[in-house]
């Protein structure tokens, strides 16, 4: 039998858990792993450079306390501080593989872990440290071990937020997307008007520009709606000093929607799932055995969406207008064109001072996206996933195009 992303198949071609799949895996792994003082220095290091590049280098005070961050990506393993009570928290499984117990919410593609950790993620000992450490994560998984999802499935988790974010147990306040399809005309896409119903709900929605580089003619969609937050990738340079900051060459840019602001993705040490596809793919991604190493504007995302969660912990009034325009105020303008960079790089410490504008002054004029139902049958046509009343947004039921997870902004693995 041969074990293929912590899987094994059977004769029957049916995918069923190896001995140490997904959680089990990854545990196991971590426990039997010894650390070793550099490589935590290089953890250590890791967690500075993301604080430098978002100012939030010696910054006390809110951590995310309070605030749900809901994360719909491909599942999250339950491994480090990620595994104390009241860390994570699973809502429904989207994904193929939400009919295997063993399988169900837990991440096989290695993505979705990898983000967590960035957003929320803490170990006192190595030095790692997620942005937000306060911040609860409620995980919504739509992709499994092959990192392929489809337009019923992220449809059908927004739909879930959109009902469930104010339920009792639950202050979602942020979403974090870190995918991505090309874009078109936002106005009539049926992701962007999505997203926006979550935004009119009062839920920040926070979208990876895309990693096309300079050769995107737009950024991807849904980052491409000009109401959600925008996060392009900023290289920190290996340096803690963010002035020598710029935008990564990989991170999409355009002349007609460019990213809202910029957020380190360059070279991002975070939690590795023992197993996952990520994890076979790329082996010299791995450092101390622990950790993984990945640059994309998925990063980048996750940064932005701790660093929202942050803002919103020590001023939970702030509508997602309001708080897009502090985080915008607040950035620090980079070298680089605004179709790179936006309002420029991310600052924790300059958005906290930064004065509430009135809901009149802050509200986005934007033109509204519209459902055309024409399009989405056209859209859909051809796709007969089920996912039953789960996928369905305003009554209708979805499914349709599907997203490589190798397109998800996150797909450059490297190891140092």
């Amino acid at each position: 039998m041969t074990i293929r992303y912590g899987i094994r198949w059977d004769g029957r071609g049916r995918p069923r858990p190896a001995r140490l799949a997904a959680v089990g895996m990854a545990l196991v792994a971590m426990l039997l792993i010894p650390a070793s003082a550099g490589a935590d220095d290089k953890v250590n290091r890791s967690a500075q450079l993301v604080a430098g590049g978002a100012g939030m280098t010696g910054i006390g005070g809110p951590d995310g306390r309070g605030v749900d961050i809901a994360l719909v990506d491909s599942g999250v393993v339950p491994i480090g501080s990620l595994a104390e009570p009241g860390r994570v928290v699973y809502g429904p499984d989207f994904s193929s593989e939400r009919d295997d117990g063993d399988l169900r919410n837990l991440d096989t593609f290695g993505h979705g872990t990898h983000l967590a950790g960035l957003i929320a993620g803490r170990d006192r000992i190595t030095g790692f440290a997620g942005v937000a450490p306060g911040a609860r994560l409620v995980s919504l998984k739509i992709a499994g071990s092959n990192g392929e999802t489809s337009l019923a499935r992220v449809l059908a988790a927004l739909e879930w937020v959109y009902r469930n974010h104010d339920a009792p147990g639950y202050n979602i306040r942020v979403v974090n997307l870190s995918l991505g399809v090309p874009g078109d005309d936002y106005r009539s896409d049926v992701l962007a008007y999505a997203v926006e119903q979550l935004w009119q709900e009062g839920i920040v929605v926070v979208a990876a520009a895309g990693n096309n580089g300079s050769s995107a003619r737009t950024l991807d969609m849904p980052a491409d709606d000009p109401f959600v937050i925008a996060a392009g990738a900023s290289d920190t340079k290996t340096t803690v000093d963010p002035r020598d900051d710029r935008v990564a060459d990989f991170s999409s840019r355009s002349r007609f929607r460019s990213p809202d602001l910029v957020a380190p993705g360059t070279e991002m040490l975070s939690l590795r799932v023992p197993g996952s596809t990520l994890d076979l793919e790329f082996p010299g991604a791995r450092v101390n055995g622990r950790y993984f190493r990945g640059s994309g504007t998925s990063q980048a995302a996750a940064v932005t969406s701790g660093v929202a969660a942050r803002v919103l912990s020590a001023r939970p009034e702030l509508s997602p207008d309001q708080l897009k325009a502090v985080l915008v105020a607040g950035a620090v303008d980079l070298p680089d064109p605004r179709s790179a960079d936006g309002a420029g790089r991310i600052d924790l410490r300059r958005s906290l001072t930064v004065p509430t504008p009135s809901p009149e002054a802050a509200r986005q004029r934007f033109a509204p996206s519209v459902l055309d139902p024409d399009r989405l049958r056209r859209e859909l046509r051809g796709d007969d996933d089920d996912l039953g009343p789960a996928a369905q947004w305003n009554g209708r039921r979805w499914s349709g195009r599907r997203w490589s997870g190798r397109r998800w902004s996150g797909d450059s693995w490297i190891g140092l």
